[in-house]
């Protein structure tokens, strides 16, 4: 339940551009960015990092970079479940271009590390089923 709750609560401050902009205090963990190695997926030999750093209160800037892209853009997302069992997307991360994705998310880090959610990659928006890098967005991952 704790988990829909999350991705709910996600999807809604990304539909709606942030909850409770503005106020005064910073998000907790501020100037720890966070860096995940994302695992190739069905043979895709793509793999990299994704980079999460704290903006304030409520934002996260998300950077993907993925080895070997191919020459189409590759959808991306962070989504609920696991790299295995992937389940609704939260978060529309911006395609990946020449390998490279970068995206302001309406988030903080301490949100998208309390529930389990994966960041993940799609070969193509022609394939979309077609899983090709992921990762758990954990610390210590």
């Amino acid at each position: 339940m704790l988990r829909m709750g999350m991705a709910g609560f996600l999807a809604a401050a990304v539909l709606l551009g942030g909850v409770g902009c503005g106020g005064d205090g910073d998000d907790a963990g501020e100037g720890d960015e966070l860096t995940l190695e994302l695992a190739q997926q069905n043979g895709s030999e793509q793999e990299g990092t994704a980079t999460f750093t704290p903006l304030g209160v409520g934002r996260t800037r998300i950077v993907m970079e993925l080895t070997n892209p191919p020459d189409v853009s590759q959808p991306a997302h962070v989504h609920s479940g696991t790299c295995d069992d992937l389940g609704d997307p939260v978060i529309a991360l911006s395609d990946v271009e020449e390998g490279r994705s970068e995206t302001e998310a309406s988030a903080s880090l301490e949100q998208l590390v309390e529930d389990e959610l994966v960041i993940h990659a799609h070969k193509s928006e022609a394939e979309f089923d077609v899983s090709v890098a992921c990762a758990p967005i954990e610390r210590g991952a």
